[in-house]
């Protein structure tokens, strides 16, 4: 998920210093103050889901659920998870009647499934994310108004007369996003130079990305660029990567996992435990699979949003993995916020384009495009990708222009296209358990970041 604040974050002054007085606090409070605090909050988003969202109404009163009867997170267990299918069939009745007091606003994504949905986020929420990145990165020092450069495409897309551009600035921030759609050996110079111009202390991209940059700055010698920490998101961050990153950058990497959604936040701390950020919202575990040491366990993330009034998603499916210790466990930080052990997200391949440019962010392709139910790209050689597309009644071929100009956004005109439109049950067979929504035929980049 990019950081993508911008000076509207900040409309909320008030609202943000508490979140932050807040969970500079929580983060030190014993295990059941949290849980209690996770208690009262999901008290209060049922009982608002209850009263202003129709698909709950009818769902609770089907279930003879109650809000004023949750005591305890166990509460949850008594209702159904909530799927991305049963999002996209409900979208109007899962939209609070309400929404408006909150300042709603919509969001389209395909996540690590490569299944779009659309959804509503709102202020509360909007000032939870802003907080919780900025607790974070104040755990690897940084302050607000330090500088950063971000990995970034959408500003560049957006914006047609800078798609080839190396870079843009915004001094309000002091965030410099470098477009990813220019990441290539040619252009490094140009990467590094921009980097020394602006001092940034902090690194925030997908693990892929910071390691073709550490790649080809390896590759030219030039070892001037340094930072006081890396921020990994969007990925599953692999050991190689992070071996990789840190001897290159002279730092540590911190690793996080989320999603738009918003119902889970998991972050890494300076002693490298991976922790549940209990105030941003309830995360289940279910499908659990001991481990054959007996000490761990792996199982499908479920969560629930405890800050997004204008559309809640309770018991959220997310079809990601983690692993977690059968008991409990303190990290040496101090933190009292609950661990895992493993993130199992996404772990996508990159793509090559003809003109050698390192394209790690194509999974965001489908997010746009009306009538995809399920979507993969594959690279089978330099020149040429295949677009595997599971379609729906509402694709048409105006869906398919789209596609085909937002991929030539990202790839360029020296690349064939192919589109081959699949079944649902096709694509969803060949990935049981985690689907795959970017595969490439030819990069060999990770045995070389491997070596």
């Amino acid at each position: 998920m990019p950081v993508n604040f911008r000076i509207r974050e900040f409309l909320y002054p008030f609202s943000i210093l508490k979140m932050n007085h807040f969970l500079n606090k929580s983060q030190w409070m014993p295990r059941e103050e949290l849980e209690n605090y996770q208690v009262r909050r999901l008290r209060t988003i049922v009982r608002h889901a209850s009263e202003n969202v129709p698909y709950y109404r009818s769902l609770f009163e089907k279930l003879h659920f109650n809000a004023n009867e949750i005591n305890t997170l166990d509460s949850l267990s008594r209702l159904p998870t909530l799927t991305k299918a049963v999002i996209r069939q409900n979208l109007k009745i899962l939209l609070a009647s309400n929404a408006k007091k909150f300042h709603p606003f919509a969001h389209r994504t395909s996540g690590s499934t490569g299944e779009p949905i659309e959804f509503y986020l709102d202020k509360p929420s909007n000032v939870l994310e802003f907080c919780y990145y900025w607790r974070h990165w104040r755990w690897a020092g940084y302050r607000l108004g330090n500088t950063f450069v971000e990995f970034a495409n959408d500003y560049f897309l957006m914006n047609k007369s800078k798609e080839r551009d190396t870079y843009h600035f915004n001094p309000k921030t002091r965030s410099l996003k470098i477009n990813t759609m220019i990441l290539c050996d040619g252009r490094i110079r140009d990467i590094a130079d921009c980097i020394r111009k602006f001092k940034p202390n902090f690194l925030f991209g997908l693990p892929s990305s910071m390691c073709y940059l550490a790649f080809f700055l390896k590759k030219h010698e030039i070892s001037d660029i340094t930072f006081k920490a890396l921020f990994s998101h969007g990925e599953m961050l692999l050991a190689y990567q992070r071996k990789y990153l840190e001897n290159v950058f002279e730092c540590k990497v911190f690793d996080s996992y989320g999603h738009m959604e918003r119902t889970v936040g998991i972050s890494e701390c300076e002693k490298g435990g991976y922790h549940i950020n209990s105030e941003y919202g309830i995360l289940e575990i279910i499908e659990k699979e001991l481990s054959p040491c007996g000490t761990t366990y792996t199982g499908k993330i479920v969560g629930t949003s405890l800050h997004n009034f204008a559309m809640p998603f309770i018991r959220y499916e997310v079809n990601d993995y983690i692993e977690a210790p059968v008991l409990p466990s303190l990290c040496s930080c101090g933190r009292r916020l609950p661990l895992i052990t493993k993130i199992y997200g996404r772990k996508e391949d990159a793509i090559i384009t003809p003109d050698n440019r390192i394209i790690t962010c194509l999974f965001t392709l489908y997010d746009e495009i009306e009538g995809v139910a399920l979507g993969q790209i594959v690279q089978t050689s330099r020149n040429e990708l295949l677009l595997r597309i599971a379609k729906t009644e509402s694709f048409t071929s105006a869906s398919r222009d789209h596609i085909l100009s937002l991929l030539k956004g990202f790839v360029g005109d020296g690349m064939r296209v192919k589109i081959d439109y699949v079944t649902l049950d096709t694509l969803r067979s060949e990935y049981p358990r985690k689907f795959k929504v970017v595969v490439s035929h030819i990069t060999d980049m990770e045995k070389t970041l491997r070596e």
